[in-house]
């Protein structure tokens, strides 16, 4: 079945499986390093590959500076860490904290999603990016997100072009993320409450738009 463009993704996407690989020392603490999975996304059966995502989560209780050891990963983590908590306590920044339902004590960080070329453009990857946070939100209280662009494209940046095209990705990106709920909270970074039915919701609906493409190799 085609979209307006005419486009179908390269497989049907009710075969895609999600893989999740959390590696780590066995004598790390929650204050040595945040908890990290990685998650794959591939057609099954020995099928092509889909995506991948990258899911950093912090336990608020547990972790004795969140902002330290987020802030000690890399960029866009430091930058998150630095929205969501104090650089001199790391206690959860209190607009947050009063603006979330009390239960949970986990953060969850939506780092990264990336899509093969091939399966961009389909709003499977919000679909992909949402189930995967269902599957790790265990005891979290808060989903985050910062919607800006890879890397390699913070390199285009610095002229007036560049910002146009750097506004412009990150609009598009907000959009995306808000298909699951995700809401602007402060300096770019967006939060989603998985104490509210909001993602399962907006899950719901992500899952029937897929199914236009179910019969796609039939």
């Amino acid at each position: 079945m085609s979209n307006e463009n005419d486009r179908t993704p390269p497989d049907d996407p009710s075969s895609i499986t999600l893989t999740y690989q959390h590696r780590h020392y066995w004598w790390f603490s929650a204050d040595d390093a945040p908890e990290t999975w990685h998650v794959t996304a591939d057609i099954d059966d020995g099928g092509p590959h889909v995506g991948d995502m990258d899911i950093t989560l912090v336990d608020t209780y547990e972790t004795h500076d969140p902002f330290a050891l987020l802030d000690g990963q890399d960029a866009e983590l430091g930058h998150v860490a630095g929205t969501l908590f104090d650089a001199g306590d790391g206690q959860l920044d209190p607009d947050l904290d009063e603006q979330l339902e009390p239960t949970g004590s986990r953060i969850l960080i939506l780092h990264s999603v990336r899509l093969v070329p091939e399966w961009r453009g389909f709003g499977l990857g919000a679909l992909l990016a949402g189930t995967a946070i269902r599957k790790l939100s265990g005891a979290a209280r808060a989903a985050v997100c910062y919607p800006a662009p890879l890397n390699e494209l913070t390199e285009a940046r610095p002229d007036d072009q560049g910002d146009a095209d750097w506004d412009e990705a990150v609009a598009a990106l907000q959009k995306v993320w808000a298909r699951l709920g995700f809401e602007h909270f402060r300096d770019g970074v967006c939060i989603l409450d998985l104490s509210l039915v909001t993602l399962d919701e907006k899950l719901r609906q992500l899952r029937k738009n897929a199914e236009r493409y179910r019969t796609v190799q039939d």
